[in-house]
């Protein structure tokens, strides 16, 4: 006794890797040859065969033969490709199997009703075109599974939804750099969308291709859904009406902590080896920056100018540069124009020079310096009372940094910023006497410091400045007002 037992039916096991190349029609086959109650091993010939009906009938298609198939204890699976027979009628397959030692084939029977999953292969030729086509009023209508028939309306004709939180519902991927994971189209006229979301009762378009209800908005894609993430691409703005006018796209960070833990930025570019974001325009800006809040904005690359800043509030600048400590903040190669310049850093104009030192003293901020005989256009430590080669004094003591520092490259340069008028710290030498502010100070014996300079007769020529705070012992620093005389 010989028997067949048909264990599983799986349908389409050809794939094509682009648009160009369709599905084929083979599926695979599995049974179960039982023979003299046993299991069978080995091999066999196999026919198999197509009928429209379980018995009797009209056989469709031609034979489908399969030599030495192997089987193992009883199972077997053969791939079949009968061409394209399947429109929709249901068939049954007849298998005839000989086995080594059988005088001749057996037909076992009964004959099988083929499955539905074949007949997914109606799909490829259902319609007109060479590729695949989903018709009736839902084509595939699923919660979590793909299936064929079921019905969601009359107007959907894919319906696919994971039916379970936090699963995509359709995933589309393709290794062909040729072609597109998924392309959308709709030739339905000027209010046609392509892709149309409808989330919790909230209608946005997610991508009017075509005229639609605003035909110079290509994209719209958007995240309403609470703190979050946005990108859009069409012309009215969100915030104020009229804002970012037919844009190609407009990007919109909501407040709150959002997907990455914190308020949501506009827009955000990087690169490692280009722009991280370029604005070219032919008539108007180039790349603009509005705070609504404060009312101030910023433009790159204006009709009338590089770089544009602008604030209505008098306490907050239309243009801010930050640097670290002895970084550059701005650099400008042409000509700066100010109404006015305001220093917040310093109180002294002062140039750099190079210092030698004398006595053994450095040119350390708050000394005072003197021309340099031996080295033209240098300076060097004082060191000898009422010296009328006196300079100024080393800019930055106690704190109080250069205000402005004059220099050529090349020309007049230096390690160490001389004040040569303002107010500047100075080191002071008070036992040549007390020292009270608007007294007149000269240089002193004492290496790099300051004195009183009460010899009415000999300071003519040699007073550094005036006094501002008071010494009235030792040695220390005084707030001297620059002024060579």
């Amino acid at each position: 006794m010989r028997r067949m037992f048909l264990a599983l039916l799986v349908a389409l096991v050809v794939a094509a890797p682009s648009f160009a190349a369709p599905l084929g029609t083979g599926f695979t086959y599995q049974g179960q040859l039982v023979k003299a109650g046993t299991p069978y091993t080995g091999t066999g010939n196999f026919v198999f065969r197509l009928w429209n009906a379980a018995s009797g009938g009209t056989q469709v298609g031609s034979d489908f033969t399969v030599t030495g198939l192997a089987v193992n204890g009883g199972l077997f699976t053969a791939d079949l490709n009968f061409g394209s027979v399947f429109d929709g009628t249901a068939l049954w397959v007849e298998v005839q199997v000989q086995t080594a030692g059988d005088a001749s084939p057996t037909t076992l029977t009964p004959r099988q009703l083929l499955a539905a999953a074949p007949y997914a292969l109606h799909a490829l030729n259902a319609a007109s075109g060479s590729g695949p086509w989903i018709t009736g009023t839902s084509g595939i209508h699923t919660l979590g599974n793909v299936g064929v028939g079921a019905t969601a309306g009359p107007d959907i004709k894919l319906y696919v939804n994971s039916g379970t939180a936090n699963i995509n519902p359709f995933y589309a991927t393709n290794n062909n750099a040729s072609y597109a994971a998924m392309v959308v189209r709709n030739f339905g006229g000027s209010n046609s969308w392509g892709l149309y979301d409808d989330t919790s009762g909230r209608h946005y378009v997610a991508g009017k291709l075509g005229a639609g209800i605003a035909p110079e908005y290509p994209i719209d894609v958007q995240n309403t859904l609470g703190p979050g993430m946005r990108i859009a691409a069409y012309g009215s703005s969100i915030v104020t009406p009229g804002e970012g006018v037919r844009s190609a796209l407009y990007v919109h960070g909501y407040t709150g902590t959002g997907v990455l833990g914190r308020t949501q930025g506009g827009i955000y570019a990087s690169s490692t080896d280009a722009r991280g974001v370029a604005g070219v325009s032919v008539n108007d800006w180039g790349v603009s920056g509005d705070c609504l809040a404060s009312g101030t904005f910023g433009i790159l690359g204006s009709p009338n100018e590089g770089v544009f800043g602008f604030t209505p509030n008098t306490t907050l600048p239309a243009g801010k540069f930050n640097a670290p400590a002895g970084g550059v903040a701005i650099e400008a190669n042409g000509l700066a124009k100010v109404k006015t310049l305001q220093i917040m850093g310093g109180a002294d104009l002062a140039e750099p020079f190079d210092v030698a030192s004398s006595k053994n003293v450095k040119a350390d901020p708050g000394t005072v310096v003197v021309i340099d005989a031996s080295s033209p256009g240098d300076l060097r430590v004082s060191d000898a009372p009422y010296d009328t080669r006196v300079a100024g004094v080393v800019s930055g003591a106690n704190g109080l940094e250069p205000g402005m520092v004059m220099k050529a490259d090349g020309h007049v340069d230096g390690k160490h910023p001389v004040a040569l008028t303002g107010r500047v710290w100075c080191k002071v030498d008070a036992s040549f006497g007390a020292v009270a502010p608007g007294d007149l100070l000269t240089t002193s014996p004492r290496a790099g410091h300051a004195m009183k300079a009460s010899d009415a007769t000999r300071r003519s020529g040699a007073v550094i400045g005036k006094a501002m705070t008071a010494l009235e012992t030792g040695r220390g620093l005084v707030l001297v007002l620059v002024n060579l005389q």
